[in-house]
């Protein structure tokens, strides 16, 4: 028995995709292949309108796009590089969607908790020496930013970042990355007095001292409470409720 041909619609048009986004796609696929990799300059406009058979302002149209995903960064005069691709670059425009959304901080940080509670377990069980000396050098130096916010931010996220690494798990390390940046956004809202670094000081020391005791499940603890503090804080400022 023979069976018919599928009845086929060709009504519905064809997608029209802008050249200069078919562009962007093409660098995206080769940052995604490893053939660019962070740091890896561009060939000039030319170049590559000339290699893609392309207008130098579909490219151009390009570059724009992906300087504004944080994938590529211009330099006046000193062309187009990959960017480092870190999460800060990465996450800008979701940053700048997020303060334009009345969005539920409660499902943020418990998606935090659960996260550098786990992070934090992992660490306790994997950091290296060197990396847990490292953790104790920048406590030691937040004593001194308690009354900057600007330099405490840059310090926590230092302090953060080795416990991420620490745990030995990239894709744990990536996802807490991103959701302290994200978290960030909310934060800079906030008014962070001396009392409030005071107390993430505080919930540094508990956490260190759980690393170094390699107690896994203090560690954890340590961690969440100090996710829980943060909420706290954060959702005690006005307009954040």
């Amino acid at each position: 028995m023979i069976s018919s041909a599928p009845k086929l619609d060709f009504n519905e048009p064809l997608e029209r995709v802008p050249v200069g986004e078919m562009v962007a796609r093409r660098i995206l696929d080769m940052v995604k292949a490893g053939s660019l990799k962070p740091g890896d300059q561009l060939p000039t406009e030319r170049d590559l309108a000339q290699s893609l058979n392309v207008s130098r302002p579909s490219v151009r149209e390009a570059i724009r796009g992906l300087a504004i995903l944080g994938v590529v960064r211009t330099v006046q005069g000193g062309g187009a590089y990959i960017s480092n691709l870190d999460a800060e670059a990465l996450l800008g425009p979701i940053q700048f969607f997020l303060s334009l959304q009345d969005l539920n901080i409660t499902e943020l940080y418990d998606a935090r908790s659960l996260i550098e509670s786990d992070v934090a377990r992992r660490a306790a069980e994997n950091m290296d020496g060197a990396s847990l000396t490292r953790l104790e050098a920048i406590l030691e130096a937040q004593k001194d930013c308690l009354d900057d916010p600007d330099a405490f931010r840059a310090s926590d996220y230092a302090f953060h970042e080795i416990i991420w690494r620490g745990s030995g798990n990239a894709f744990l390390k990536r996802i807490g990355e991103s959701l302290n940046v994200i978290g960030l956004e909310f934060r800079k809202r906030a008014s962070e007095s001396p009392a409030v670094l005071r107390q993430s000081y505080a919930d540094h020391k508990v956490l260190v001292a759980a690393l170094k005791a390699r107690d896994a499940d203090a560690a954890a603890k340590a961690a969440e409470r100090h996710m829980q503090n943060v909420y706290r804080v954060t959702i005690e400022q006005p307009g954040l409720k």
